[in-house]
């Protein structure tokens, strides 16, 4: 069975370039705890993306999740100091937060279909 592809995954991968670069784009590559996060957390969710969209599984799913909310917790747990990084942080958790949110949503949904649609036979 081919896995499914989600509309999600390559915009995890967009929004996840978007936090690798977004130290010198939105002027915080000064702020040592958050260029870091910021490049650990994007370089990852790069490559969670990716293996979503190729191998579909649920739990790749899941680790986006994660990325987004880690990236929500990342200004409190690391105490960014400057007002940009904490905006960046929270907006791009939100939107991948949502993202791996609805991309898991859709997995969930594709995989009751194909149990539903199974034969009896199948299903032991």
């Amino acid at each position: 069975m081919a896995a499914p592809r989600h509309w999600q995954d390559p915009s995890s991968a967009v929004a996840g370039l978007a936090i690798l670069v977004s130290p010198w784009l939105a002027g915080y590559a000064m702020v040592q705890p958050a260029v870091a996060n910021a490049v650990i957390v994007g370089a990852c969710l790069v490559v969670a993306a990716i293996a979503a969209a190729v191998i579909g599984r649920p739990w790749v799913e899941c680790g986006i999740v994660g990325l987004g909310a880690w990236m929500l917790a990342a200004p409190f747990v690391l105490s960014f100091a400057d007002a940009a990084s904490i905006r960046v942080a929270l907006g791009m958790g939100l939107l991948v937060l949502l993202l791996g949110a609805a991309a898991l949503a859709a997995e969930w949904r594709a995989r009751a279909r194909t149990r539903a649609t199974a034969p009896a036979s199948a299903a032991r």
